[in-house]
């Protein structure tokens, strides 16, 4: 009944063969987000009973920590969707082979700094103080960081391989590589649960190495198979096309500076406002709510590139007619993050039991935070294919500065309510610019800021 549903919901995407390519993705990635899904439930209490709850919060504040460092790609990535899905709609195959190479080696350059600097800056800051822990010796916190930030470093370049695989309106892949390595960390922590004690030290070696060790399995396979044409070759780096690349890039630079703000600064307030178990408490209805907004990701995720072939073909009428398609989703999604709020009680007994209380409010609030935030990104990656960033930027800006003052300072008031509280607030701050922006562009009336 359900497949009926969402076959029904999907079949509506028919009729062209860019629309073919939405579908295949759509209902490929749903079903592997399905499996991820499932497999993730079951990793986050099988991980808790490995540590504690409270490590657990301690494990998750310093992985927001080292997503921080993701952000200096500078926007290269996105940067290269963009240019890459136009000389490819072109036919200009060598030049986005260029375009690849050059990204693969601008990036290994930024991050072997960036590792170093990490590296090197780990060795001066105390972190059980920072992070407000205790019971952890700051030396272990050390040897942590340094496996943390080498195979995030590595993940770093060997994640474009999932930019190149969304530019050609393949992202089914990426959820596949996903699940297997999911699936391999699952398998790791549970031999580790049978002989090993509860150690991050294991838990960061296990993750970070089996994330590095599927990327580059797949990227080897991929770039010998069936994107060879885009293979990155080292005589095919030209710098020179960096700039153009970094240009496109710098204001998706900043919006991902920005949402790493808005995402990524909560367990750390979190933490240091309250404690690491109200980390694990936070995280654990994040994780339950963003189950619906994951999958809506899922749907939207082919339509940034293919809005960016449909601009450069100048096929508005087929991007009027999906937008109307992906407004009668949004309200399907929105159901179903109602019915995930009323279950929430039930799942919670049963994902976890009683190793953590998470009040109803807190389910509450989240739900009606992933609503907005679904309702955001559906405007923000249509309006990314039409190449018009400038409103996107100024507004997410906007955000982050708020984010960290109004955030702190809810939460001193109303707890962990209060953290999500103030996202909803200030998702609703930006919430009808992208509806606005998006009339504007379809009815070509976008003069001035509407336009950049």
């Amino acid at each position: 009944m359900l497949r009926d549903k969402i076959n029904s919901l999907l079949g509506g995407f028919k009729g062209n063969d860019r629309s073919k390519k939405i579908q295949v993705n759509v209902l490929g990635s749903i079903m592997l987000k399905g499996i991820s899904i499932l497999l993730s439930l079951v990793i986050v209490p099988l991980t808790i009973n490995y540590i504690s709850p409270y490590q657990y919060g301690v494990w998750i504040t310093i992985s927001s920590i080292i997503g921080w460092l993701s952000f200096f790609d500078i926007g290269f990535g996105n940067g290269l969707k963009n240019k890459f899905v136009e000389a490819v709609t072109h036919g200009k195959h060598k030049l986005a082979r260029i375009y690849v190479s050059t990204i693969y080696a601008v990036l290994a350059i930024i991050i072997s700094i960036i590792w170093l600097l990490a590296i090197v800056g780990s060795n001066f800051i105390d972190w059980a103080e920072f992070l407000n822990v205790k019971g952890i010796q700051n030396r272990d916190f050390f040897y942590v960081m340094l496996i943390v930030v080498t195979t995030f470093a590595f993940q770093f370049v060997l994640g474009l391989i999932n930019t190149i695989l969304s530019a050609i309106q393949k992202p089914v892949i990426t959820s596949l590589i996903n699940v297997i390595s999911q699936l391999m960390v699952l398998i790791g922590i549970f031999i580790m649960s049978r002989f090993t004690a509860g150690s991050i030290l294991n838990l960061s070696l296990l993750t970070g190495v089996v994330n590095s060790a599927v990327l580059i399995a797949f990227s080897i396979y991929l770039y010998v198979t069936s994107l060879k044409t885009y293979a990155p070759k080292f005589g095919l780096i030209n710098f020179k096309h960096a700039k153009s690349l970094m240009n496109v890039g710098l204001s998706f630079f900043i919006l991902q500076v920005i949402s790493i703000i808005y995402y990524e600064t909560n367990n750390i307030i979190i933490t240091k406002t309250l404690d690491p178990l109200n980390v694990t408490v936070y995280n654990l209805a994040y994780k339950y709510l963003t189950i619906i907004g994951m999958f809506f990701s899922i749907i939207l995720a082919p339509f940034w590139s293919a809005f960016i072939e449909a601009r450069v073909l100048k096929d508005f009428n087929w991007m009027k007619a999906e937008t109307r398609k992906l407004y009668k989703v949004f309200l399907f999604f929105v159901i179903g993050a109602i019915i995930l709020v009323i279950a929430s009680p039930f799942v919670y007994s049963v994902w976890f039991g009683n190793a953590v209380s998470i009040p109803f409010i807190l389910t509450a609030l989240m739900g009606i935070w992933q609503i907005i935030n679904m309702w955001n990104s559906l405007h923000s990656t249509l309006i990314y294919g039409f190449g018009k960033i400038r409103v996107q930027m100024i507004a997410s800006v906007t955000v982050g500065i708020l984010n960290i003052p109004v955030t702190i300072l809810l939460c001193r008031y109303w707890g962990l309510s209060g953290v999500v509280f103030s996202q909803i607030l200030l998702a609703i701050l930006i919430s009808w610019i992208g509806p606005l922006q998006l009339k504007k562009l379809f009815n070509n009336d976008t003069n001035g800021i509407w336009n950049k």
